[in-house]
């Protein structure tokens, strides 16, 4: 059944989700790590005092503890309390995973970012990461891969995340129980759904196809029941055999009534879900709770008091800007500005799709949205320097002082360097013209303002696409990208201004993206497809990613440029384009049926670009090119040297609920444009994917559905309606890896994984 989490600070995570069902498991064996880990085998590093002891805390038995002050400056990698223990026994085959009670004891924080680790002999690491509650024993569990049947080292490290105004800096890190236990291992890597039954938790349309998943049935009919526990439809299990093995398809699309249902076949039940004329709307609602408590500089209760506030951007010319405000990026609560533009111009989007059935709810959305355009608005310079990568990284009470002020090289998170970026200027302007028009009716100084500033942003963008003014960080942005975002802006602005100029600079960008698609088929291919894009017009490399997606750019332009030039004489060849990547889409959907999650890239060798990889610190290089094929080539073969992967391939950055979405994002603004049934279903069925309808039975929203993991927050406690960065691959397979133990990136919560599913709602919601 959907939980209740109106009240985001009012919740107990030990109840919920995927943890309450670990909690629960049955111990089979069970192993005491204090008894056979001498004090000799114990390493502290750290900047306060380390001892065991023995006593009793709150009824549970204390072993040791920590005590230090965490204040810190902004340093890289953070400051942190450490132990290193060395078990005499190493032998843990008869084991999966691990038990530690902490409890941090603290005065004025809401959580502690905690790290633990083990390490064996062959140099493998499994690490887990936590949110520790002050003030009361928590539990930190995770099972372990299978590889760790020797274990030579295990790490516990506290982090120090910097002391809030309202905190005190003197901590405690209490140490409990630590305990090895074999428990029956979750399912965590592959296609496979065991007794498990993947459906959407969100709930379903009632017009629409509405499916579940199961593997092993031996019944051949299965019951849809209603939450009196009465029967309200029978339907035959329908078998199919996919590339992805043998499954079995509960189809009740007939059953249209509107109510809260459940599934039922062989003595196993989902959970309540609806059916209703808006699903998804109760992930909608906690998807906006969720960027609330991301905001920066603001009060956010039980959160965080007003944050970052002396934090600012420096012009290359001394001027300076505050940068505090929109929304923290992720769970290192650093900001982007691509990330900030995409969720407010998706937020606005989507406030248009409620605009006519619910204006209260709308205007919730718009509000929510303001809060990221002001911050657009605030930290620009006007000469195309703005801020763009804000490195907050810890708490800090809110001074600065005169000695930092003067200090342009002092590293910290009160010192940021303006670029301009031409890219970034794009997605200001897209997003501002797309406020313009959404504030018009309803505050008319905002709206001009916006309009405004829409345009300044556009010109300047403009001027540093032509100079090749790009970020130190990301680099030259591919034209399939940028100019498909161009487009999109241009036609925004054409749509606000009626200004000619706008219409034929769209159109100049529409022909840069039309030349980077392929639109020829390969005869030699044995499966030729056509219709995806490269990142230039000259062809020599794909247009992919691996961790941010922005795969929607060059169809989101087009689409945009056809819904305001109707009559244009080059709609046809616009069209075309559009029509070509529907191809695509639809073609290579059969490697993911019956889940229908879209796959990732058709990957060519010799035209991947190693420039897009986040390749870590010891890779290596040499091997870089090498490495990302061997990958491309566990995906399905399309022809010589040319597969179609499932995800991304990748190095350090897994995690694809991005890269997803940004796809489906380009596929729903198709299917709107089309008014096409079949791609809204395809649409649906990654909404469905993120929320349930995968192998593992995960909704991977915090709070929403069922089975949904504890994520990697860091500077808060687990937040309602929180996606991460995604279903993430284990080494070079190309099949989905959600294993239970937490950390970075792929369990991360991301505001960008939000904007883009909300970008997708609002195409699905606005269609028929």
């Amino acid at each position: 059944m959907q939980n209740d989490m109106s009240d985001y600070r009012n919740f107990d995570e030990d109840t919920m989700g995927a943890r309450k069902r670990w909690l629960t498991k049955p111990v089979f064996e069970s192993f005491n790590l204090w008894e056979s880990i001498p004090k000799s085998n114990i390493k502290y590093q750290g900047y306060g005092e380390f001892g065991l002891f023995y006593g009793l805390l709150e009824g549970r038995t204390v072993f040791g503890k920590i005590a230090t002050n965490i204040f810190t400056e902004d340093y890289r990698p953070r400051p942190m309390e450490s132990l290193h223990l060395k078990p005499l026994v190493s032998d843990w085959h008869a084991y999966n995973r691990i038990s530690i009670w902490v409890y941090p004891k603290a005065e004025g924080f809401v959580n502690f970012y905690s790290h633990y680790f083990i390490k064996n002999d062959k140099n493998s690491t499994f690490t887990h990461t936590e949110s520790l509650i002050p003030n009361r024993w928590n539990r930190v569990l995770f099972e372990f891969d299978e590889e760790f049947v020797t274990v030579d080292l295990l790490g516990l490290a506290f982090f120090h995340m910097g002391v809030p105004d309202e905190a005190k800096p003197k901590v405690e890190f209490i140490l409990g129980e630590l305990v090895l236990e074999r428990v029956e291992p979750d399912y965590d890597h592959g296609w496979s759904l065991g007794n498990r039954i993947a459906y959407s938790h969100c709930g379903y349309l009632p017009y629409a196809k509405k499916t579940a998943l199961v593997q092993n049935s031996e019944e051949e009919v299965f019951r849809l029941k209603n939450a009196k526990n009465e029967t309200v439809y029978r339907g035959e299990v329908q078998k199919l055999t996919t590339t992805l093995g043998d499954f079995r398809v509960l189809d009740f699309s007939s059953f249209t009534e509107s109510g809260l249902y459940y599934l039922e076949i062989d003595n196993i039940k989902t959970s309540l879900f609806p059916i209703g004329d808006n699903p998804f709307h109760s992930s909608i609602e906690k998807s906006l709770t969720f960027l609330f408590t991301l905001r920066c500089g603001d009060d956010i209760l039980g959160v965080h008091s007003p944050c970052h506030l002396n934090s600012y951007t420096t012009h290359p010319d001394g001027r300076m800007v505050p940068n505090f405000g929109g929304w923290h990026d992720a769970g290192d609560v650093s900001q982007f500005e691509i990330c900030t533009a995409e969720i407010a111009h998706a937020l606005l989007d989507l406030a248009d799709a409620y605009r006519d059935t619910d204006s209260a709810f709308a205007q919730k959305i718009l509000a929510e949205a303001r809060y990221g355009i002001n911050w657009l608005l605030r930290t620009r310079f006007g000469d195309g320097f703005r801020a763009l990568a804000v490195e907050y990284s810890i708490w800090q009470p809110n001074v600065v002082s005169s000695k930092e002020t003067i200090n342009l090289n002092q590293k910290g998170n009160i010192r940021s360097i303006a670029e301009n970026g031409a890219y970034e200027n794009f997605l200001a302007s897209g997003a501002l013209a797309k406020a313009a028009l959404a504030f018009k009716e309803l505050d008319k100084n905002f709206s001009s303002w916006c309009q405004r500033t829409a345009c300044e942003d556009f010109a300047l963008a403009m001027e540093g696409y032509q100079k090749g003014c790009h970020t130190k960080r990301w680099g030259v942005i591919p034209k399939a990208q940028i100019c498909g975002e161009a487009a999109l802006d241009a036609s925004l602005i054409y749509q606000l201004t009626g200004d000619q100029s706008y219409l034929d600079i769209a159109s100049q960008m529409a022909d840069i993206v039309i030349s980077c698609q392929e639109q020829e088929l390969n005869p030699a291919w044995d499966y030729p497809l056509r219709g995806f894009f490269y990142e230039d017009p000259d062809h020599k490399y794909l247009l992919t990613f691996e961790h941010r997606g922005h795969e929607q750019s060059p169809i989101q332009g087009l689409i945009k440029l056809l819904t305001v030039a109707k009559d244009h004489p080059n709609k046809g060849k616009w069209e075309q384009a559009v029509n070509l990547y529907k191809e695509y889409l639809e073609r290579t959907a059969f490697a993911t049926t019956p889940y229908g999650m879209l796959p990732a890239h058709i990957y060519i060798k010799g035209k991947i670009n190693t420039l897009r990889f986040t390749v870590p610190a010891g890779f290596n290089q040499d091997n870089l090119a090498e490495y990302l094929n061997r990958q491309s080539e566990t995906g399905v073969r399309i022809g010589e040297g040319v597969y179609l992967r499932r995800f991304p391939i990748a190095i350090s950055r897994r995690g694809f609920h991005a890269t997803l979405l940004s796809k489906t994002k380009a596929l729903s603004l198709i299917a709107r444009y089309l008014n096409d049934q079949n791609l809204k279903q395809m649409a649906i069925d990654q909404i469905e994917w993120v929320l349930g309808k995968n192998p593992f039975s995960s909704s991977t929203m915090y709070g929403e559905g069922e089975n949904f993991h504890p994520l990697y927050v860091a500077f808060s406690r687990q937040l309602i309606g929180a996606l991460p960065v995604g279903i993430k691959t284990k080494a070079e397979t190309d099949e989905p890896y959600w294993p239970v133990g937490n950390n970075a990136v792929y369990k991360e919560v991301w505001g960008h994984t939000t904007g883009k599913f909300l970008w997708v709602l609002a195409d699905i919601l606005k269609m028929k």
